[in-house]
């Protein structure tokens, strides 16, 4: 089951990106989310986008509705008590001080056969929606995170439960601040754009 979507750089293949073809139960959370960020970036470089970098805030995102989905038992954008993808990715700091900004949220999950990374972006990749998200131009970072488990069985090892947010922010002139991955300026409140896609296949 997919519901929107880090990779490597340049021209990386298939055999570059560690144990795609691994199910959840070979794999650490650090490797399956490793291999699905690259294969990612391998469709979008394929046709001639630039890859998604990671970064530490989506990511934090992306590891809280992973978790809620397990522990919860759903499957959606938006959890049980309303909050929206956006609403998980401001939480974390992401939109602070820019000028403007455009997120998305790509889910999946998947068991046995269909739980390695290799068929988890492929599921992405046949549902044109998904498809658009992974393969949106405006996006420059992604956070992913790949949780044991899944919505149907909080227990079941041989499942994987993963959510992507990618995004893009604009910086105010002269308030750009770096750290680690994360960068920080000031915001015109305004000026902001949402961009969302909100499917599951």
């Amino acid at each position: 089951m997919a519901a929107w979507t880090v990779v490597a750089t340049s021209s990386a293949s298939a055999a570059d990106c560690g144990p795609v073809d691994t199910q959840v139960t070979g794999l650490s959370e650090a490797q399956m989310e490793s291999s699905i960020g690259c294969l990612i970036n391998e469709q979008r470089t394929s046709f001639g986008l630039q890859p998604v970098n990671p970064n530490a805030d989506l990511r934090q995102a992306a590891l809280s509705h992973s978790d809620e989905m397990i522990s919860q038992s759903y499957f959606e954008h938006t959890s049980p008590a309303g909050l929206t993808f956006v609403n998980r990715i401001q939480s974390t700091g992401y939109m602070h001080s820019v000028r403007n900004w455009v997120v998305g949220e790509n889910l999946v999950w998947g068991t046995g056969p269909r739980s390695t990374p290799q068929a988890l972006v492929t599921a992405w990749m046949n549902s044109p929606p998904h498809r658009a998200n992974l393969l949106r131009p405006s996006f420059r970072e992604i956070g992913i995170a790949a949780v044991p488990g899944t919505p149907e069985s909080v227990t079941d090892t041989t499942g994987v439960t993963v959510s992507s947010e990618y995004g893009n922010r604009t910086f105010a002139k002269g308030n750009r601040k770096h750290r680690g991955s994360k960068a920080k300026a000031k915001k015109s409140a305004h000026k902001h754009k949402r961009k969302h896609r909100r499917a599951k296949h």
